[in-house]
């Protein structure tokens, strides 16, 4: 590319960034006072800037402001954010709370798979049927269960964050649970992939689970206490808590190459970031540093990207039946029924109590942003087709829009306080 198509391309993409960013925000804001988190809002932005809405005026001409050769920068904006934005949520959440509540997240995440697994085996042969008889059966009805049994990791810890829930046990329980049921779903559809593609092969997938164990306890006993150790020194020589430019070039350093570890070993970039997250979260100082210098940035400028072009790419007008419909009703049901039933069965059965069973639940059904990528793969692979796929990606917004409402009716009497302070309106 000529440096002159460059800067018409560079001048493209910043005009839609300022778009996406002004969007995100407004909506944003318009959805906190429905008492939804912001991501439901910035999603609903680029719902209303994509087909479904303003292409409906221009259906000939569309995209006239998104166009197709700048999407891929997007795409490559909003993983950078996403990157960024797992990194601090790794570091934000107290694990402390699991000591005595390992066997609640346990069976949380083995139920939060096995139930959405058993409602996806319900209607998936009357979803195959009704909508989609071309497809491969297996393939189709493996993928359908692994959808509904994802969680989205990193909506579910900004919401928590934009709740003030990150050190709670609730939140402790419901991220650690996503994480397992996250990595999980990624080696299943890997699975899936392989199915697929090249045939099963059970050495190569025994391979990449040992190697993302192997990959965490690196993480965990050497490269995470060797940066904190850096960190405190670092910090005793200057006499101050501030990310200087040498540690922080150093830690984006190892930041960027753990999310490469983790897409070598066949599981998202975002991980990575935030296996490396998790393994800096006891030096608060570091974690406080990290949330002065760069949080604001990466929730107001980065994360919005990937938000809103999923937006973009979401096409409601494609459910043009009752049939259809009906279609979407029982995926919601299944997903809903599957994913917090399952995981509010699992935590009463360890002994939690009432509400905070019903609050992991309610955290674990929010599903959007790895749901969508996800589903994004299955339309790639040709499991599903565009009414299947809007199907899905209209469950994905759904689920994620209850969490909000339910959670503030169920949150323990001794969360209230914290979350009534963080539901009011931004100055």
């Amino acid at each position: 590319m000529n440096p002159v198509a460059i800067e018409s391309h560079l001048k493209l993409v910043l005009l839609q960034w300022i778009v996406i960013i002004a969007a995100a925000w407004v909506f944003g804001r318009l959805g906190r006072k429905l008492g939804q988190p912001l991501a439901v809002g910035e999603i609903l932005a680029g719902i209303l800037l994509g087909p479904s809405a303003l292409g409906l005026i221009w259906p000939a001409d569309w995209p006239p402001l998104f166009t197709r050769e700048t999407q891929q920068s997007l795409q490559l904006l909003g993983k950078l954010g996403l990157i960024l934005l797992l990194f601090q949520v790794g570091m934000e959440f107290d694990y402390g709370h699991l000591r005595t509540r390992s066997r609640t997240v346990t069976a949380v995440s083995v139920m939060g798979i096995v139930a959405p697994f058993v409602c996806g085996l319900l209607i998936g042969p009357w979803m195959h049927r009704t909508f989609a008889p071309e497809l491969p059966r297996f393939g189709f009805q493996l993928f359908l269960c692994i959808a509904l049994s994802i969680t989205a990791l990193p909506i579910l810890g900004r919401i928590l964050l934009e709740m003030k829930l990150e050190r709670s046990a609730i939140g402790a329980m419901a991220i650690s649970a996503a994480a397992i049921d996250d990595v999980t779903g990624w080696v299943l559809l890997a699975l899936v992939t392989a199915l697929v593609t090249t045939g099963f092969d059970g050495v190569a997938l025994a391979k990449q689970v040992a190697g993302i164990i192997v990959f965490f306890f690196a993480l965990q006993k050497l490269v995470g206490p060797a940066l904190c150790a850096l960190w405190r020194r670092s910090a005793a020589r200057r006499g101050g808590n501030g990310l200087t430019p040498s540690f922080m070039a150093l830690l984006l350093v190892v930041l960027f190459g753990s999310a490469l570890v983790s897409h070598a070993l066949g599981i998202f970039t975002i991980f990575g970031a935030f296996l490396l997250g998790v393994s800096l979260h006891k030096e608060l100082a570091l974690v406080r540093a990290w949330r002065e210098q760069f949080s604001e940035f990466v929730l107001v400028a980065m994360v919005p990207i990937f938000f809103t072009n999923t937006g973009l790419n979401t096409e409601i007008g494609s459910l043009d039946s009752g049939l259809k419909w009906l279609g979407f009703g029982a995926v919601l049901a299944a997903a809903v029924a599957g994913k917090l039933g399952g995981c509010f069965l699992g935590a009463r059965l360890t002994g939690q109590p009432l509400r905070d069973s019903a609050c992991v639940a309610v955290l674990m059904n929010t599903r959007a942003l790895m749901a969508l990528v996800a589903i994004n793969i299955g339309l790639d692979l040709k499991l599903l087709n565009r009414e299947l796929f809007t199907m899905l990606v209209l469950m994905a917004l759904v689920t994620t829009a209850m969490t909000g409402p339910l959670l503030r009716w169920w949150l323990p009497e001794s969360l209230r306080p914290a979350r009534e302070q963080e539901v009011k309106p931004a100055g």
